[in-house]
């Protein structure tokens, strides 16, 4: 955390001697490795020039950085190819984050880190879309869905699909958040976006203030289990001109003022980010709660899983994100059938009435075999 900050900067060599001295290198690597902050701190650390940083650690960032950065301008290629085949057959669509979002943050595609691209486009242009990454090669990750279950656009936000020769990822967003609340329409959206400076063809970017309200809820939504996400939103307030009165709007109408307050807490509890008045004031908004999911947010970072979906908390942690009126919704659409329920009993297409009724009978039947496969693989 002193390296992210910067705090070693300003010491002389026998204080960073010293503040050094005893580093577990080991861990170090682990724990940069698992936030995804192998770039950011290879430049910093390059710029210490301390000689009590062991060669191996220098070498082994070094590499990181050189394979990121080549891994990032393949990924550009790739956004390139694909925004401007959805942009060719007349499907609109806006890069959630990626390499647009690398450059734009830190002015360079290699400060930052990204295994995929996301790419939001409208709700009715999802099998269009299917279709020409198709011919582009890829493939989705999730298989054939069943064709006659039509709810799976709205019980869900985004589709996988990779290629398995350029071994890249695409995800196609119909919706920036899979909880099902209130969000901002395409529409508004797209009329706010705005060019990347990055790239030389037409690509479109998320406004500032969208992709901040994004960025904090995407970040929420994963417990902030890698600190690079957190480090692009320490980025943005320092280096954005954001009309945070918009942005707390915004928070307002989809019910989520306690992320955006979440996200301030950790910023600067964690990396010092300055916070102006009005950012202040969006804080105090939810200020109890913010502090309090904060807190929960910082074991997730600290337990170094692959997903925080491994923790029994996780769940309930994801519940507390939910405003009121989305834990409504949430226990509504467990109502409505899935294609796991199509999967486990099929039934022919004039029958497919009968999954309402027949959805807690299954859903029960699917615990009690997990549960049975759980026990017996203890055993």
């Amino acid at each position: 955390m002193s390296m992210i900050r910067g705090d070693l900067t300003a010491l002389s060599p026998e204080e960073l001697k010293a503040g050094l001295q005893g580093t577990d290198w080991q861990l170090f690597l682990r724990l940069v490795y698992h936030h995804r902050l192998y770039s950011v701190l290879y430049l910093k650390m390059k710029e210490l020039n301390s000689a009590i940083i062991p060669a191996v650690v220098m070498e082994s960032l070094r590499q990181q950085y050189t394979v990121n950065t080549f891994r990032m301008l393949h990924l550009t290629a790739e956004m390139e190819q694909v925004c401007g085949a959805f942009r060719e057959r007349g499907i609109r669509n806006i890069t959630l984050k990626g390499p647009a979002l690398a450059h734009d943050l830190y002015g360079d595609v290699s400060m930052r880190t990204s295994k995929d691209l996301d790419i939001l486009i409208p709700f009715d242009d999802v099998e269009a879309a299917e279709g020409i990454l198709a011919t582009l090669g890829y493939i989705s990750k999730e298989g054939e869905r069943a064709p006659t279950v039509r709810s799976w656009k709205w019980r869900e936000h985004h589709i996988c699909y990779t290629h398995p020769v350029k071994r890249t990822q695409v995800e196609i967003h119909w919706r920036l958040n899979p909880d099902s609340g209130k969000e901002t329409d395409f529409e508004l959206l797209w009329k706010r976006s705005r060019f990347s400076s990055y790239t030389q063809t037409p690509v479109r970017m998320l406004e500032q203030e969208d992709l901040w309200a994004y960025l904090v809820t995407h970040g929420a939504r994963h417990g902030w289990f890698r600190l690079r996400w957190l480090l692009d939103i320490d980025q943005m307030i320092r280096s954005m001109p954001l009309d945070v009165k918009k942005v707390e709007r915004r928070l307002k109408a989809e019910g989520r003022l306690s992320i955006g307050s979440q996200a301030l807490h950790l910023a600067s509890d964690l990396l010092n980010t300055p916070l102006d008045v009005e950012y202040r004031s969006l804080m105090s908004l939810s200020d109890r709660t913010g502090k309090r999911l904060a807190n929960e947010g910082a074991k997730f970072m600290n337990e170094m899983l692959e997903s925080p979906a491994d923790m029994k908390s996780y769940q309930s942690y994801l519940f507390k994100l939910r405003s009121t009126k989305q834990k409504w919704f949430f226990f509504i659409e467990r109502l409505y059938p899935s294609t796991w329920d199509v999967d486990q009993l099929p039934l022919p297409r004039s029958l497919f009435f009968l999954y309402f009724p027949l959805r807690p009978f299954l859903w029960f039947w699917r615990r009690i075999k997990r549960y049975t496969v759980t026990e017996r693989g203890k055993v």
